[in-house]
């Protein structure tokens, strides 16, 4: 038995169960929008943003413009993930604007040393693949018609002839 199983086990029923509503409320939660393309959209927009903060004392005393535009696209970047995590069924749109917007970050943060603009570009490419799960849609049969009432057990024949 491993350690977390002993600790799982010390653990009141009730709190046990609430836990494990939580758990599975996140679960049905994430199946629902690109968790993952979102979450990469962020963490590049963080990374972006890390490299003109630190950066910025030196650059002020400069004059560092580009300093503002890298965390204005690192801004940008990260709400995209934040707006696909809203809203699933527009992640196609914010999807292209992340990756739009990571490449872009090269002119003010250096795309966070390539390494966010890098995280932000899979993210974007994971939100543009992503498909919302339609539960109305029916299964497809062997003739591709996809009809919701025929049935996923009932036979289906296929004639090459066609109907005579």
């Amino acid at each position: 038995m491993s350690v977390r199983a002993k600790l799982w086990d010390t653990v009141p029923g009730p709190i046990r169960r609430r836990i494990d509503d939580r758990r599975s409320r996140f679960s049905e939660w994430r199946e629902g929008r690109p968790f993952m393309g979102a979450l990469l959209l962020m963490i590049g927009g963080l990374i972006i943003g890390w490299v003109p903060i630190q950066f910025a004392t030196e650059l002020a005393i400069i004059g560092g413009s580009f300093t503002v535009i890298g965390l204005v696209f690192a801004v940008m970047v990260f709400l995209t993930g934040a707006f696909v995590m809203a809203r699933p069924e527009m992640s196609t749109v914010f999807g292209v604007i992340g990756i739009a917007l990571s490449i872009l970050s090269l002119i003010g943060a250096l795309g966070g040393l390539f390494v966010g603009m890098l995280i932000g570009i899979a993210g974007g490419n994971l939100c543009v693949a992503w498909r919302h799960p339609d539960p109305d849609q029916g299964t497809t049969t062997s003739t591709g018609t996809g009809s919701p009432d025929a049935g996923a057990n009932e036979d289906v024949q296929f004639s090459w002839q066609g109907d005579q």
